[in-house]
């Protein structure tokens, strides 16, 4: 980054505020500069972040993440949006950075139409003013909720449609009504002409494998290197489906909380269902045939001791870490007694390499840990070599950030003014800067070398693989036919 003083200036727009030319990305970003060119900083650098089409009711934004994050490693000054409602529009989360966070890192935050300056509130939130516009920001979001759920549930009932996707064996014309996707469609009547004549749904999904008949995902144009797999509980699902007799179907989801991505089911009572609404793929005689078979065929054998009972429910630290290299879907953890990780994704692909791949479990901990301690014992080596200069090197860093401290608080006690303070403080961040990159080492690596060097000796002393262990230090542990394994550190071991 160039210059002294970093400017952040946040942008944000959900989708809903997508036609308010107020709101919009460009004005936002007008009014954020115009802003800082009355600023007047004399060697200031400009950050822009932008989250388009995000809601403000969660910081789980990645734009905002990408900021906080260089908020907390002390890169940025001072942060600028528009109006709070732009950072976030719930009132206690936006009073935990305004509070709390960013005066911890000495950063400013200007919410320019709000008339906010942190400056001017020694780090508070502007009284009870600025608290009582986060909590109508808040209510006013929890009201348009209300109002676009409400919105949906109307087009709903009219019949109108609320996804953006079709299913499978439909589009949406101009007008957005369901019309009959013709090259989908012919697969979906095979699907329930093979049902008919009684075959099982693995063996369907076989038999669509074999024709090379392309998979939903890859039928609309999304990019799969295993593009004719069908997996059974998806074909299962499409004979359920009342739609494919021309039956409109809506309301089966709903989000857990305002702002949530979550959804859990809703009882099929609360559907919204209207008959011949559009044009039907499959004959209702066809169909209730098939539900009623679906219906008839016999429970699943009952056993007075359960495989976990017997056995104990299997575990394994590399629970939905172990991939499969070639098809790239997580591998699956049975319960059995002997613990195996399954590529099951491509079982009804036999020509594909990872059809029917499995490892042993304890045999993949063992090699992951043998992995781990290879590369820690590797570190310590290259460590030992550094342990020295390291020192000297945090040692210099903490007199530098002192300084820095005891610069600020002259400020503040206005024994210098801004000019001189910004002079030393850049002297000071050059030969930071300048210490780090001398002695090669980030300052969070030495902040917390004592407690990475005992992680790593308790790791290197245990010969069982711990969950622990493998959240802080494994991404993916990609497993190939042959035994392969190719370990994703999540964070290098240094």
């Amino acid at each position: 980054m160039q210059g002294d003083y970093i400017i952040a200036k946040y942008i944000r727009l959900s989708m809903d505020e997508a036609q308010s030319d107020s709101m919009s990305i460009e004005n936002q970003r007008l009014l954020l500069d115009k802003h800082i060119a009355d600023m007047d900083i004399n060697n200031a650098s400009v950050l822009e972040f932008v989250d388009n089409g995000h809601t403000g009711t969660n910081f789980e934004r990645p734009a905002i993440q990408e900021l906080l994050e260089l908020v907390r490693q002390g890169r940025i000054n001072c942060v600028l949006v528009k109006d709070m409602s732009r950072f976030g529009r719930m009132m206690i989360e936006n009073g935990y950075y305004l509070e709390r966070v960013f005066p911890m890192y000495r950063v400013r935050f200007i919410s320019v139409c709000d008339g906010f300056d942190s400056t001017d509130y020694e780090g508070g939130t502007g009284g009870i003013d600025m608290a009582l516009k986060s909590l109508l920001h808040e209510h006013y979001s929890r009201d348009l909720s209300l109002k676009i759920k409400s919105a949906k549930r109307a087009k709903m009932l009219r019949g109108e449609s609320v996804r953006k996707n079709c299913l499978f064996g439909y589009m949406l014309d101009e007008k957005r009504k369901m019309i009959i996707d013709e090259p989908a469609a012919v697969t979906v009547k095979l699907i329930f002409k093979l049902a008919l004549e009684g075959m099982s749904i693995t063996d369907i999904a076989k038999q669509l494998y074999k024709e090379k008949r392309p998979s939903p995902s890859t039928h609309k144009g999304l990019k799969s290197n295993t593009g004719y797999v069908w997996i059974p509980s998806q074909i299962c699902c499409m004979l359920r489906d009342e739609q494919y007799i021309g039956t409109y179907v809506a309301g089966k989801v709903e989000n857990t909380a305002i702002g949530s991505t979550t959804t859990v089911p809703v009882p099929e009572s609360e559907w919204v269902k209207i008959p011949n609404h559009h044009p039907a793929i499959i004959e209702k005689d066809v169909f209730f045939k098939i539900q009623e078979t679906i219906a008839k065929k016999a429970p699943k054998r009952k056993r007075n001791v359960t495989t976990h009972q017997r056995y104990g429910r299997s575990d394994s630290p590399l629970k939905n870490k172990a991939i499969c290299g070639c098809c790239g879907h997580t591998m699956r953890l049975n319960h059995t007694q002997n613990k195996r990780f399954s590529c099951v994704f491509t079982l009804v692909a036999p020509d594909l390499e990872c059809h029917k791949l499995s490892v042993d479990g304890n045999e993949l901990e063992s090699t992951v840990l043998q992995t781990i301690h290879s590369h820690m014992q590797d570190s310590f080596k290259h460590s030992d070599s550094q342990t020295g200069n390291n020192a000297d090197c945090a040692e210099i860093i903490a007199r530098i950030e002192n300084s820095k401290r005891v610069l600020y608080e002259k400020l503040i006690l206005s024994e210098i003014n801004a000019s001189e303070y910004r002079t030393e403080k850049s002297k000071l961040d050059t030969e930071h800067e300048q210490t780090k990159q001398k002695h090669g080492i980030s300052h969070k690596s030495i902040e917390n070398i004592s407690v990475n060097d005992n992680f790593k000796q308790d790791t290197l002393n245990t010969n069982k693989l711990t969950r622990q262990a493998v959240d802080a230090l494994i991404d993916k542990v990609y497993v190939y036919p042959g035994n392969r394994i190719e370990v994703v550190w999540k964070t290098p071991i240094r």
